[in-house]
Parts: C-alpha cells; sequence; structure tokens
C-alpha cells in the first residue's frame, strides 16, 4: 500500500511539471516550491569551507531550487549533541550515521525514516550501488534507515606519533599501550612547549585499547566479546580482570600530566595537526590526512588491535531524520552528493585551483590544507570510490601499511551482529549515562581508583547492566545458532 501511494504521487508530481536538475541527471523531485537543507555532519569546519558551501549553494540553486546549511557536531560534544539532535524535533533534513555512532541503536528509536521506498525514486543509482550484502547489513527492523556509503577498507585504530620526535628520542616503534606511555613520557620531558597527546573527550579514553590488546571486540559500552573464546560471551569491560591495574597506569598518567585535568571538556579538536600535540589515538585515514598536511613531522602509524576486519556496511553512511522537512530533496541532494562529481569534489576537495589541482600523473596536489584539508570534513558518509582522487605525497611506508593490514586481516564473525534493544533500552540509556559521568573521569584517571572504580561498579548495577548483559548474550547465542546471520 505504501509503494502504491509514493507511486501515486510521484505520478501526480510529475504531471505538475517536475524539472530535472541542470547537472544532467535525471531526478524526479517537486523542485517547484524552494527548499532551505539542513544538513548535520561529526566534526569542525574548514576555515574555506564557508566559501566552499557557496560554490555549492550556487550549484544547488540552479540545480534543485534548494540551499543547503550543514550544522556540525564537535567530536568532544559527539555522544550528547548527537541524540540530542535527533531528539530535539529540528528539522534536519540529512545527517552523517554510522555503526559505532549508534546508528542501530537511534534507528530503533525510530530517529530516522525508511528509506528502501524513497531511495529508488529519489537517489536511484545510490540506491544501485548498493550490494545485497551492505544493504543486509545495513537493514534493521526490517528497514533500511540509513545509505552506506560505497566505501569500505580495512580498519584499524592506532598510535599516531610524531616520527620526527621519535627520531629525535630514538624510539624505533610502538607495540602497545606501554610503549606509547613511553613516547608521551619524552614527550613531556624533552618538549614541554607541545602537548603529549591531542586527547578529547570520550573517544581517546585507552579503555577500547586496552580491551583490544585483549582480542576483545567491542558491541557496546561496556560490553565486549572475546575473539578467541570456543563459547563466545558478553563481558562487561569494568569485570575484567586486570582493569583495576590499567586505570592506576591511566591514573599514574593523568598525575604526570599527560592529558589536561579538563580533558573532559577539551574541544579543540586539531591540535596534532597543527602541531601543538605530539600523537593523537585514531585510524590509518587520520595518519593520512596528517602526513599530507605536514610531511614535515613524518607521522608514523602503529597499530593499537591484533585484529583487524573490513569496514561495515554503516560504518559510514547518511540518513534522513524523522524531522526532515525536505525528505525527497535531501535524497536528491544526497544523489548530486554520490553522483556527481562536481558536487563531490567541492565537498570533500574543496575548490579546484585554491584547494587542490591535479598533476601530470593524475594525482591529487594539496594547494592549501590550512583552509581546504582533502576527505578531512566527513565527507565519508557519501564517499564515493569511483570519484577518488590519489593524493600526491601519501606516506612512503602506505603500502607497507596496507600489506600488513591485509595480511592480518580476517572475517569478523559479529559483523552482522545488531542487538535489538528495545527490551532493554531503558537499561542501556542508563548504562551509558553512568558510562559518561562516572566512567569517563575513572578513564582518565580523574578520580581515586579504588573507589572510583567501585562507584561505576555500584551505579552499573543500579542502571540495571546485569539485565542488559543477559538479553544480548541470549541474543548473541541466538545469532550463533542462526549461523552468524
Amino acid at each position: 500500500m505504501k509503494g502504491l501511494v509514493r507511486a501515486a504521487c510521484l505520478a501526480l508530481a510529475l504531471c505538475l511539471g517536475l524539472r530535472a536538475p541542470a547537472s544532467g541527471g535525471d531526478f524526479p523531485a517537486d523542485i517547484s516550491g524552494r527548499a532551505d537543507l539542513l544538513m548535520y555532519l561529526i566534526g569542525s569546519p574548514a576555515r574555506d569551507y564557508d566559501e566552499v558551501m557557496n560554490r555549492v549553494n550556487a550549484k544547488l540553486d540552479k540545480d534543485l531550487n534548494a540551499s543547503l546549511t550543514v550544522n556540525w557536531i564537535g567530536w568532544g560534544d559527539f555522544g550528547a549533541k548527537y541524540p540530542q539532535a535527533l531528539a530535539s524535533g529540528e528539522p534536519v533534513d540529512l545527517i552523517y550515521v554510522s555503526s559505532w555512532g549508534n546508528y542501530y541503536g537511534e534507528a530503533a528509536k525510530g530517529a530516522f525514516l525508511p528509506l528502501e521506498e524513497l531511495l529508488p525514486i529519489y537517489a536511484p543509482k545510490t540506491f544501485e550501488e548498493i550490494t545485497p550484502d551492505f544493504m543486509r547489513q545495513a537493514t534493521t527492523g526490517g528497514h533500511l534507515y540509513g545509505a552506506p556509503s560505497a566505501f569500505s577498507q580495512i580498519g584499524m585504530m592506532g598510535y599516531i606519533v610524531r616520527g620526527d620526535l621519535m627520531k629525535k628520542y630514538g624510539m624505533d616503534g610502538i607495540s602497545g599501550i606501554d610503549d606509547y606511555g613511553a613516547f608521551l613520557e619524552r614527550v613531556m620531558n624533552e618538549d614541554p612547549d607541545i602537548a603529549p597527546g591531542d586527547f578529547m573527550s570520550g573517544w581517546d579514553a585507552l579503555d577500547r585499547y586496552y580491551a583490544g590488546s585483549l582480542n576483545l571486540l567491542l558491541i557496546d559500552l561496556p560490553f565486549y566479546i572475546d575473539l578467541g573464546a570456543a563459547k563466545p560471551a558478553v563481558i562487561n569491560f569494568y569485570d575484567l580482570p586486570g582493569v583495576a591495574a590499567h586505570f592506576l597506569k591511566m591514573k599514574d598518567w593523568h598525575d604526570k600530566g599527560y592529558w589536561p585535568q579538563t580533558v573532559l571538556s577539551e574541544k579543540e579538536e586539531n591540535r596534532f595537526r597543527d602541531g601543538k600535540a605530539a600523537s593523537r589515538l585514531h585510524n590509518q585515514d587520520s595518519w593520512t590526512s596528517v602526513w599530507l598536511a605536514h610531511p614535515e613531522y613524518e607521522a608514523q602509524f602503529y597499530f593499537a588491535m591484533p585484529f583487524a576486519f573490513r569496514t561495515a556496511a554503516m560504518q559510514d553512511g547518511m540518513a534522513v531524520p524523522v524531522a526532515a522537512k525536505h525528505p525527497e530533496r535531501a535524497l536528491t541532494l544526497l544523489e548530486l552528493l554520490r553522483q556527481d562529481e562536481s558536487y563531490y569534489d567541492l565537498m570533500t576537495y574543496g575548490i579546484e585551483g585554491k584547494h587542490w589541482e591535479l598533476n601530470g600523473k593524475g594525482e591529487l596536489v594539496a594547494l592549501d590544507t590550512d583552509g581546504f584539508t582533502p576527505e578531512a570534513y566527513c565527507s565519508w558518509g557519501f564517499k564515493e570510490p569511483k570519484f577518488f582522487k590519489v593524493p600526491a605525497g601519501m606516506p612512503p611506508n602506505l603500502a607497507e601499511v596496507n600489506a600488513a593490514l591485509e595480511a592480518m586481516s580476517s572475517e569478523n564473525p559479529y559483523a552482522l551482529f545488531f542487538p535489538d534493544y528495545e527490551p532493554i533500552k531503558s537499561e542501556r540509556a542508563a548504562v551509558f549515562n553512568v558510562w559518561q559521568q562516572y566512567g569517563l573521569p575513572l578513564a582518565f584517571g580523574l578520580v581515586e581508583v579504588e573507589s572510583g572504580l567501585a562507584t561505576v561498579r555500584e551505579k552499573l548495577a543500579e542502571a540495571g547492566v546485569e539485565a542488559m548483559r543477559d538479553e544480548l548474550q541470549r541474543q548473541l547465542e541466538a545469532f550463533i545458532s542462526r549461523g552468524g546471520q
């Protein structure tokens, strides 16, 4: 019935005189009325982002009778402000979504519009690009709530450090948390004008790195699965035998000044790139971005996990919130971003001739990374391999790093394990609040370990952590019994 209604509406709109975008796309969106679209992205904009958006909006005015405003949610505010933006009722038309950003949980709460009927009409080429595997992964509760990007890679989180300082200190590499701590200490002692690390809020706590070193895969804070266990079980991070020793180490690091007392309210996102910090914790894309912006740092990337998987479908994607004012036009915009190279280039690389150009080999040369760094401003949700421009001057050991990742990669046995949180939505919200209020101060050594860990465990118990763990365990066992489907 819904399909018939949409088809009838589409036929009526066509009779009323739709026009296709001037850029050559054949998109059946009614553009007779003006649409001022609002999109939310993660991070912070470039210095010249407004200038880039002026170019984008000049094209949108001609093609879609529309304008686009981009609002940003900073990494330091992400945990709180992202769900607030979805729950507020603000008429957001497009928003970046990801599995690590709770795509499945927000979809279960009804935050997004189903797209399985809208995408084929308003973004048909984008819909056709979704592989059956990605379609299965992105579908939850019987609906497709997000359009996954067409890109995937072998993902790895790691330690990104200034290689020039590593040479200065006579350090050969970093093989784990203790080596990383030794690097931070050398920075503190020998280069006190530089912050040891670009630490910011919950994203840069080392809890996940400690868990990863134990071969534990995060499924939902604070729960992990032991990848090596014969009988997989859902594990509460705060019950791990060595967790107190880990927190004591973090307390020691805090007391030595490896991060500021105000770390939980830190909002500045580019201190490593800007030369104000000597390291950061992130993935290989952030490593290559820093190398391109400042090759003189000789940035190095060291793996933090003993396992590597190809990124899942909803590692990056875009969704239409239920409060969207112009959902059809928003999806037409998404089609332009993913199928029209001129739009993609502007939003991903900036202005040709000012921010980038192609050399004789067809490689992208960044001309002004302070004005606009290529691929650095949350264009990941509409990432399109067919428009990729390989940057010139990439790290000389990039092929070596990629080969190492390929060699260690394996199939993620839990790639399709997407828990149904409806039975435990209250407990989940309460557990998350405990993590934010009590877990993060403990993770950064801001409280005494013995009392802080006891408080976290007590508050988690009150929040229903055992009921949540039991339900996740039940669903995990059912998932395994279905053969991982």
